[in-house]
């Protein structure tokens, strides 16, 4: 313990015992009398001397020994300026109060992800400050959708996400892989700053897209951020979301004083591995022996829990990946449980039909196959299916079994014996309710497979 700190404990100490005294006896107006006996001062003095030699032990006792500080983001603060704006006083209010405990959860996981967000901030020279951007935007959670569609920790629309180079398609998601994701929300960051050459209007928009706040400035004249929120010249999300970011810059320059902590930074302590897909993540599990959970939450991207076709990089922890590494070309071929399969087109069929055949529908089809139409694909051209190889075969053997009708069905009464509603039935002859049946007529009666491949 320093001499300052034996200072003041010293100085408290003396106001304890200046406190605890009894009070002067007021003056009498007679005749005087002693305020205190000699023995009842010495008992004081004895008990303040005991006191400070605790004290003396105390600080000897404390010497050397490292003081936890509060911790303050000084690196994110001085890195950009906080304007003085009203807005900013009423969202800190509210901050600190009606949301006091989601900014804190937030600012607690925004440790999880401070290190990678730093880098990429630091290769961009861009400033710290913009790590608390995902305050505002997701809390920091990788798999959140806005109603919007946007998603991710960056919260990306998935135009501009594959624009900045994430792959969004039906198999992987990259919006919602953390470094991936941050690197691409650096280089936006870094172009619309460049834009508008001002982190209040670049921050605009990035939330409200760079267009919108161009066409906002030219016709209002607005020369800043806060003269288009005077204005009312953008979105009413966009005038509360720059201030709440700004609001969240002051906590993080000194949490204690607004009753916030921030959490320290951790690296994940995971590796990179290339693997050979489609191979599931709970097979994969049991290789590198963990937690299907936690593989996961290593890769969030994967929509389905499940590697997509080719080569591809998953992450797993460090300790599992000689394991992982040893096996990566061969563990698509062990996984039997993966419920994914490639098919080659025969002529002649369609993709309608053949998405009857295994319980699905042919916008599944198209997406997981990265098709526009189902004209894109013909005779002899594979696909993948959400369906296991195994039962694949037995599906489609079934595919013509049809039933002739004659005088006196119904659909009720053709679908109750086949084991099928009438909904059903007139959904895989495409027919509508109010189709009149004609003796000789052949429908298709193979009941349908509940087959997904969004539950893997």
């Amino acid at each position: 313990m320093t001499m300052s700190r034996a200072v003041v404990l010293l100085l408290a100490l003396c106001t304890v015992a200046c406190a605890t005294a009894p009070p002067p006896a007021p003056a009498p107006k007679l005749a005087s009398k002693p305020a205190t006996s000699p023995s009842a001062a010495r008992l004081q003095t004895e008990e303040y001397r005991r006191a400070l030699e605790a004290a003396y032990g105390e600080i000897v006792a404390r010497e050397g020994k490292p003081v936890t500080a509060p911790k303050v983001d000084v690196e994110a603060v001085v890195s950009m300026p906080i304007p003085e704006h009203e807005t900013i006083r009423g969202a800190l209010q509210y901050f600190t109060t009606d949301l006091k405990p989601s900014i804190q959860e937030s600012l607690i996981r925004s440790a999880k992800y401070k290190n990678l967000i730093d880098k990429a901030l630091d290769e961009n020279k861009l400033p710290r400050g913009l790590a608390y951007l995902p305050v505002i935007e997701s809390a920091y959670v990788p798999t959140l959708t806005s109603r919007a569609g946007a998603h991710g920790i960056w919260q990306f629309m998935p135009e501009t996400a594959r624009e900045y180079g994430l792959r969004v398609d039906w198999w992987v998601d990259e919006r919602a892989d953390p470094e991936r994701s941050t690197r691409a929300a650096a280089t936006y960051l870094r172009d619309l700053y460049r834009q508008f050459n001002d982190w209040p209007l670049a921050l605009a928009a990035y939330n409200a897209g760079p267009g919108r706040i161009r066409r906002a400035m030219e016709s209002t004249g607005a020369s800043t951020f806060w003269e288009l929120l005077d204005a009312e010249a953008v979105p009413k999300e966009t005038r509360g979301y720059v201030p709440t970011f700004f609001a969240t810059l002051t906590i993080a320059s000194d949490p204690v004083t607004y009753g916030f902590r921030l959490g320290s930074p951790a690296d994940f302590d995971h590796q990179q591995v290339e693997v050979e897909g489609p191979l599931s993540l709970r097979y994969l599990a049991t290789i590198a022996n963990v937690d299907e959970r936690l593989l996961r939450d290593l890769n969030p991207a994967l929509r389905h829990g499940v590697v997509p076709p080719g080569r591809t990089s998953v992450h797993v922890p460090s300790k599992a990946a000689a394991a992982v590494t040893a096996r990566a070309s061969t563990l698509k071929n062990e996984d039997a449980n993966i419920a994914f399969c490639s098919y080659t087109l025969p002529d002649g069929q369609s993709l309608r039909r053949l998405a009857r055949s295994i319980g699905t529908d042919v916008d599944t089809l198209l997406a997981m196959n990265n098709l526009r139409s189902a004209d894109d694909i013909g005779g002899g051209d594979s696909i993948y299916l959400p369906v296991r190889a195994r039962e694949l075969g037995s599906l489609l053997a079934h595919n013509d079994a049809y039933y002739a009708v004659k005088k006196g069905d119904t659909f009720f009464s053709i679908a109750k014996s086949h084991h099928l509603s009438v909904e059903e039935l007139l959904a895989i002859n495409e027919l509508d309710s109010d189709h009149k049946l004609h003796p000789g007529e052949k429908l298709r009666v193979t009941a349908p497979h509940a087959l997904s491949a969004a539950g893997m």
